[in-house]
């Protein structure tokens, strides 16, 4: 079993806690995860603020993984391009993509991302759940609204230089704002469906089915209130209930993985060292071994060739 998993925080814990990337207390690590057999792992770059503030601890969580990934070059490695990816299909090193979580440490310079870029970047949310400058968040969607001018800037710059767009997180008018203009796939890292959990973080049908037609995929999360808003907590066979509702919606083919590990207390899977669990419940729910692939990995590396030229 190999693992694609779209969304983790652990950057900025081990950057905050000064812990290893290889080796820590949280609920992701580098010798767990090749033990789940993860091959690629989104890590994001988190730290809300203002622009100045956010840059710096930005900087500090890239510069805190390049110790890393110098200190552990023989199990981990910068996925900066699908090649990439291909030259290490070894079975002993595991690609990470750094994902920026929200655009706030670009404040109104667009130009800034290419920087980023240069640093290694592979990936942007333009918000997180806020509005910033450059959209509005998921938690201003009653405003009705979008992309800034700044935003739609960004959208551009990071189609043009090869830099995957996730729509977690963003206000629902920027979410069909981005998928009018990108011409390559999108994906939204981690969330669920709104249909069996009603939580603004969730995807409704609309935004499913507009995404599935952009070719995108959406990264089923282990979030507990974004699996289940009442009742008793969720457990492992309610997390599968949204992959197969999303499945039936809009195709197997867009359903990837994102745990939001490091991100979130009391996952449904406690760590990343529990993912051989899911293989089986996925069986057992009636996928496909191909199915099961794709979800698992397939779908998002797909994503990941046609995005990271």
């Amino acid at each position: 079993m190999e693992i694609v998993d779209c969304h983790c925080d652990v950057l900025s814990k081990i950057w905050e806690n000064n812990e290893s990337l290889y080796s820590n207390r949280g609920q992701f690590d580098i010798k767990r995860a090749r033990q789940s057999g993860v091959i690629v792992q989104f890590c994001s770059l988190f730290a809300p603020g203002t622009a100045d503030s956010s840059l710096r601890a930005v900087l500090n969580q890239m510069d805190k993984f390049y110790v890393e990934l110098n200190l552990h070059s023989d199990s981990v490695y910068l996925l900066s391009s699908f090649g990439d990816f291909m030259a290490h299909r070894d079975g002993q090193h595991i690609g990470i993509i750094l994902h920026l979580e929200g655009g706030e440490a670009l404040g109104q310079d667009p130009g800034l991302l290419r920087v980023f870029y240069r640093l290694g970047l592979r990936s942007i949310g333009l918000t997180w759940n806020h509005r910033n400058l450059l959209a509005d968040g998921v938690l201003d969607d009653a405003s009705g609204g979008g992309l800034s001018r700044v935003g739609r800037e960004v959208v551009r710059l990071a189609e043009e230089l090869g830099i995957v767009i996730d729509l977690a997180h963003i206000s629902s008018r920027a979410y069909f704002n981005v998928l009018e203009m990108v011409s390559r796939p999108v994906i939204v890292s981690h969330a669920n469906a709104r249909r069996l959990c009603d939580h603004p973080r969730n995807l409704t049908d609309e935004q499913l089915i507009s995404l599935a037609q952009h070719g995108g995929i959406v990264g089923c999360t282990l979030v507990p209130h974004f699996i289940k808003s009442s009742g008793t907590g969720p457990d492992l066979n309610d997390f599968v209930d949204h992959i197969v509702y999303i499945s039936e919606l809009i195709g197997v083919d867009h359903v990837g993985l994102g745990s939001d590990f490091d991100g979130v207390d009391e996952p449904v899977l406690t760590d990343v060292g529990e993912w051989g669990k899911l293989q089986a419940a996925l069986e057992g729910r009636g996928f496909s071994a191909a199915e099961v692939e794709k979800i698992l990995q397939s779908n998002a590396l797909g994503v990941i060739e046609q995005v990271l030229r």
